[in-house]
């Protein structure tokens, strides 16, 4: 009888392939992006000592003249760092590559991937610097959402409250890192609020609801922090930090926002600011491919955003 390696020869399959991708990032509707003519400018802040809603006497005696008021104007500035990667796609391996392989697209979405997973680090670590947003550090106080006793809602409360003192306008944006998500459905405070809701499972939709924002966004990317030939050793980008937002729809004339992402929109060769270059090193026998964006992430508003550090333990 034929042995079964005579008979058949191990060829990669067509329809699977495994491949590991981060589950979402949320970097873009946390700081909407805002295109922008030039790589550096400027921009304006209307009336930043509050003159708006300051309560002035506007009582006017006859033949007299009204009190006069005015505001102040101030600005601030961007400037979009080039963010690029490259890799060689030697010819030998395009040429030999079996199906499903596409060795130039699979490039393209592998140097896009790491893009777009520095932006999403880079946010985080600016939203998340100490003293960037204000806050409360939950490890500090032994408030942190373990303890039983302790009522989340009542601490997002207050930084609904400290917000729009700050900004005035109210948060519509929660962020739940995954560690801190799986906790908060489960605590029996937040337990016992819906119990008796629609199905009694506490997932994004309830808690948006408990939480009166308009939506929760669990952040579940993770960055590879162990050194190249080492076992992956992966760490959550978003850490156990809540972060409660007033995130504009889109970015406009007179809002307020945490931070925005200011994309040079109309760099050479690009479209909304990111570009995808290829080029021939015949010495190499290659072809390069960069990918390539423009981009600034800024903290415009801090008011407008409240974090609660080390919210799980």
């Amino acid at each position: 009888m034929p042995d079964v390696h005579s008979v058949h020869y191990d060829v990669a399959l067509t329809n699977v392939s495994i491949a590991y991708r981060n589950p979402g990032f949320i970097a873009r509707e946390l700081a909407p992006e805002v295109s922008v003519r030039k790589q550096s400018d400027r921009y304006f802040i209307h009336d930043p000592e509050r003159e708006t809603i300051r309560s002035t006497w506007d009582g006017r005696a006859p033949g007299t003249e009204a009190t006069e008021v005015d505001f102040a104007l101030s600005s601030d500035s961007y400037y979009c760092s080039d963010h690029a990667l490259e890799s060689a796609l030697p010819d030998e391996e395009r040429e030999n590559a079996d199906a499903p392989l596409q060795p130039q697209v699979e490039r393209v979405e592998f140097l896009t991937e790491k893009i777009l997973l520095n932006q999403e680090a880079n946010l985080a670590g600016v939203l998340r610097k100490p003293g960037n947003l204000p806050g409360v550090d939950l490890g500090q106080t032994g408030q942190d959402w373990n303890d039983s006793s302790v009522d989340p809602v009542a601490q997002i409360e207050e930084g609904r409250d400290a917000i729009l003192a700050a900004v005035q306008a109210v948060p519509n944006v929660l962020v739940l890192p995954h560690s801190v998500y799986t906790v908060a459905r489960n605590h029996p405070k937040i337990v016992e609020r819906v119990k008796y809701s629609s199905l009694g499972v506490v997932g994004t939709g309830v808690l948006a609801e408990l939480f009166d924002v308009e939506k929760v966004l669990v952040a579940r990317a993770f960055q590879n922090v162990a050194p190249r030939g080492q076992e992956p050793d992966l760490a959550p980008i978003w850490g156990d930090d809540v972060l409660l937002l007033h995130v504009p729809q889109r970015p406009s004339l007179k809002m307020v926002a945490p931070a925005l992402t200011f994309i040079w929109g109309q760099a050479l060769g690009s479209s909304r600011g990111s570009s995808v270059q290829t080029w021939r090193e015949e010495r190499r026998k290659a072809t390069m491919i960069r990918v390539q964006k423009y981009y600034d992430q800024k903290i415009v508003a801090p008011g407008a955003g409240y974090i609660l550090r080390n919210a799980v333990s």
